[in-house]
């Protein structure tokens, strides 16, 4: 070989050939490669082709597709498009190839991929080729001849046949509808919904008669896509498009259909369409109203009305159209509380929507004056709403009361608030009421709302709070909070009771172990009695009485048990505590052990004993035993006196009267005695009144005692002895009436509205010393509709200077039933003493006054009272 290249070199050979031999060797083996790579393509091909049955044909399939998946064999398109040639569309079609062709349509086809899809590929993507011409203008060139080929009648029919209803634009293609127009038509009448569908495309391009006459026929075709597509583009004179879209809208059950007809009123028909007078069924109604357009305030009227009907079925697409437009959030917002109509009409709207399940509106709108907070909570009362509303309402409305605290005018909003949270609320509206419960917890007004409303379901959470309360001795609302605790989970509650009543006197302050007394009686527990009936003594002799009322709930056989062997101990306070409570058991068979009390060395025993005998209404007993009046302890001699005075008969009451008159008799037994005959019956009244007048240095105590005889009764019977006592027996009564206070005063007007003339002028008198007049006339000012009636109502009764000087300034209330009072209250000034009390309120200091009085005048003059 080393010869072979000297020989080259040795001659005149140029040196290109030398380079161009190497290349030459390489070009012959890359021929060779490729030569072969073919034959081995073509062999694996074939193979699929000449298979003799289809076992064999798929395991050459296979063995193709492991060298050739479709991915790699889109690069032999054209290789492929040849052997096609040869031997038919199957080589394109099995391998997937074909498939690959027909993806390509979907982004930057050109004419090969057009024409190898019409061509080779399965027929029924000729339509997939048609949308690609449609949308490839340099591509038609190849689709136009495919369809001079083919023949016009046979692709038409079979782009009918391969559409499914793809949007297209049939404008490209128009010649179809001028050559082919009959066989178009006659495509609207073939079985298959995408047939028709492509028909209708093409038609609605041609403005023939007998065109626009299939148009009409196809606006009730069956299938909603080809109506929709006719309701979008059918064109006809301006009163038969309105016709069809309105008939459309009214009637087309589809949805999208109607939506389509919609659309072309508010864009074409927008001065026709109208809903006023418009008689609609409910069906009819219903479709109006999924439809409604945000921005008219006609379609926002009828979706209020719609909202107000009676079927659910046309109040929810009312009630999701107002949401949506935020009319129901503005009409929450706008509320006020004085204007209570107003509240209740939007509750009653509002509710309405909750009824079918629209409740957006109440997850974000403004407190206002409170108003928007109180129609909230109206609402999430009922069964409407979410959880997210509740905690959304109690976060605004905890956030009101920041500020404020709850009053007549605000109260509800408080208490619906909390109300919701305990009846429908989750968790978290449960926490965020006891983070208010706790932020409150030295706030009376507040507690008295909170304590009563927490929801018995969630004790965990609730729990630690109350449990803290307990130990605050300063917390105001007690016993409202011992009757929760009294009725939770004994097994939470236990444990913190008897560590309370275990500890040493010094650690707990005692209002904190009678607390704890008492919520351990109210769990009412059975194997608890013993331990309830030997800590009694740490209770007044009053708040054990009250809290015998709980021990009646246990069984008897063990109480009877349990207190006769405490009664037979050596401890009087625990015999005391017992004897106290043993009236409210009923049981006379204990009548024997309290009466022999009754000599008792332990005073406080004996005390207990006497009021024991007056709870069994041992009247004749206690009658008797005015002996103990002379008890050598001052504290029996005082409950003696009470008891006898109390429920003592007309002798005892005569004795009693006898003792107050003794000049040797203890000022503390007088004192007794004069606190009993502020609970005794009617012949008491006179007696203390008898102290009241005489008796100066017993003077205080009797205004006290009298002060608590408030039964409508007894104050009729004091206003008789005011009414015919002296001048300075009055000034004495007054103050009694004073002290009375509120207590007295529902009795004292319900005797006023009696109208009794002679009663009159004193009840006037004792009202104005009271400041009630004042309070009434401050009261005229108030939000609340009903408070300002009440008072111009009993105004109106009084006759007096002061009445009709507040009565005047609600001469002009927007409330029709406080103008009501005001004219009847003038109907009474038609007399001399009526017009000397015009006169001078004409003369007022105040402007208001002066100008209110001439218009009251008028009005007597309007009345013909002159």
């Amino acid at each position: 070989m080393t010869d072979f290249f000297n020989s080259f070199q040795g001659g005149n050979i140029p040196a290109w050939v030398l380079g161009a031999i190497p290349v030459t060797v390489i070009l012959l083996a890359l021929l060779a490669y490729w030569f072969l790579r073919t034959r081995i393509f073509k062999m694996r091909l074939r193979r699929i082709i000449t298979a003799q049955d289809a076992p064999h044909a798929a395991d050459a399939l296979r063995k193709f597709s492991e060298y050739y998946p479709p991915e790699k064999l889109v690069r032999y398109s054209r290789r492929m498009e040849r052997y096609s040639r040869q031997w038919g569309p199957r080589v394109v079609r099995e391998t997937g190839l074909a498939d690959k062709w027909v993806q390509k349509l979907s982004h930057s086809p050109g004419s090969a991929d057009i024409r190898r899809v019409l061509l080779y590929c399965h027929s029924s993507f000729a339509f997939k080729a048609f949308l690609a011409a449609g949308q490839h203008p340099t591509t038609r060139g190849t689709f136009f001849n495919w369809v001079q080929t083919e023949g016009e009648e046979k692709v038409i029919r079979l782009l009918a046949d391969s559409c499914r209803g793809e949007d297209f634009d049939p404008a490209f293609c128009r010649s179809f509808l001028e050559n082919q127009g009959a066989l178009i038509r006659e495509l609207t009448g073939e079985p298959e919904w995408y047939a028709r569908y492509f028909a209708y495309r093409l038609l609605l391009l041609n403005k023939e008669s007998l065109t626009e006459r299939s148009l009409e026929d196809g606006l009730l075709d069956p299938h909603p896509i080809i109506r929709k597509i006719l309701t979008e583009k059918f064109t006809a004179d301006g009163d038969k498009t309105w016709a069809v879209l309105w008939d459309k809208l009214l009637h087309d059950p589809v949805y999208e259909v109607r939506k389509a007809a919609k659309k072309r009123i508010a864009k074409e028909f927008l001065d026709r369409y109208s809903l006023k007078n418009k008689f609609l069924s409910a069906v009819e109604s219903m479709r109006v109203l999924e439809l409604l357009d945000p921005e008219s305030l006609e379609d926002r009227t009828f979706a209020i009305s719609a909202l107000e009907s009676a079927t659910k079925e046309l109040r929810y697409p009312a009630a999701a159209f107002l949401e949506k437009t935020g009319v129901l959030a503005s009409i929450l917002g706008k509320n006020t509380l004085d204007d209570p109509s107003g509240i209740d009409h939007s509750v009653n709207l509002l509710y309405k929507a909750l009824e079918v399940n629209i409740s957006g509106f109440l997850r974000k709108y403004p407190p206002g004056d409170g108003a928007p907070l109180l129609v909230a909570a109206r609402l999430l009362t009922g069964p409407g709403g979410t959880q997210e509303s509740i905690c959304y309402l109690e976060e605004k409305v905890f956030e009101f009361f920041s500020g404020r605290k709850p009053d007549s005018t605000n109260k509800e909003i408080y208490t619906k608030t909390l109300e919701a949270a305990a009846i429908r609320g989750g968790a978290k509206a449960l926490e965020l009421f006891a983070e208010e419960l706790s932020r409150r917890e030295n706030e009376p007004a507040f507690l008295e709302l909170l304590l009563p409303r927490l929801p018995q379901k969630a004790e965990t959470i609730f729990l630690p709070v109350l449990l803290r309360f307990l130990e605050n001795p300063a917390f105001p609302e007690r016993e409202e909070l011992v009757n929760i605790l009294g009725n939770a989970n004994p097994d939470m509650i236990l444990p913190m009771v008897f560590s309370i009543l275990n500890t040493e006197y010094e650690e707990n302050k005692h209002v904190i172990r009678i607390s704890a007394l008492k919520i351990l009686g109210r769990l009412r527990l059975p194997f608890c009695l013993q331990r309830v009936l030997e800590s009694l003594p740490i209770m007044k002799a009053e708040e054990a009485e009250e809290f015998a009322s709980i021990i009646t709930s246990y069984p008897q056989e063990v109480f009877e048990e349990k207190a006769r062997t405490l009664l037979a101990s050596p401890d009087s306070q625990i015999r005391a505590a017992i004897i106290s409570i043993l009236p409210a058991t009923q049981n006379d068979s204990f009548v024997k052990e309290i009466r022999s009390s009754l000599k008792d060395v332990d005073p406080d025993v004996r005390v207990a004993a006497i009021k024991a005998l007056l709870g069994y209404g041992e009247i004749r007993l206690l009658n008797q035993e005015t002996s103990m009046l002379r008890d050598p302890v001052e504290r029996v001699r005082l409950a003696t006196a009470e008891v006898i005075a109390r429920h003592g008969n007309a002798a005892a009451m005569e004795i009693l009267k006898n003792i107050i008159n003794d000049p040797y008799e203890t000022e503390i037994v007088k004192m007794g005695v004069i606190a009993g005959l502020g609970q005794a019956s009617a012949e008491g009244i006179t007696i203390l009144v008898d102290v009241l007048d005489s008796m100066n240095e017993f003077r205080e105590h009797a205004e006290k005692a009298l002060a608590m005889r408030t039964t409508k009764r007894d104050i009729t019977q004091l206003i008789e002895i005011f009414k015919d006592a002296e001048p300075q027996l009055r000034e004495k009564i007054i103050p009694v009436f004073k002290a009375q206070g509120r207590k007295a005063e529902p009795q004292i007007l319900e005797i006023l509205k009696d109208e009794v003339a002679s009663f009159k002028p004193f009840l006037v008198k004792i009202l104005e010393e009271t400041g009630y007049v004042d309070e009434a006339k401050r009261r005229l000012l108030n939000r609340d509709i009903e408070v300002r009636r009440e008072a111009a109502l009993l105004l109106s009764l009084m006759d007096t200077l002061p009445a009709f000087r507040g009565l005047v300034l609600a001469a002009k209330d927007p409330d029709q039933e406080v103008r009501v009072c005001v004219v009847k209250a003038l109907e009474k000034l038609k007399t001399s003493h009526g017009r000397d009390i015009l006169e001078k309120l004409k003369d007022d200091p105040d402007s208001r006054i002066r100008k209110y009085t001439h218009w009251a005048l008028e009005r007597l003059d309007s009345l013909g009272m002159e």
